[in-house]
């Protein structure tokens, strides 16, 4: 897409950015999506877990 009055070699230096800015969110995301979950977020999960399951026999 084409900025009114830009010239060509601006629209290919955009397009350029663009696909950077594209290429760096795509790295970031992918690595955040092979991190480990931190021990202390771990330990929340499974202490909200208990806190539903006890519940859940508490309403038997």
């Amino acid at each position: 897409m084409r900025n009114q009055g830009s010239k060509p070699e601006q629209d290919g230096q955009v397009d350029q950015i663009k696909a950077q800015i594209e290429e760096n969110l795509k790295r970031v995301y992918q690595s955040a999506l092979v991190e480990e979950v931190p021990d202390r977020f771990k330990l929340l999960l499974q202490q909200l877990k208990d806190k539903e399951a006890l519940r859940d026999e508490v309403q038997r």
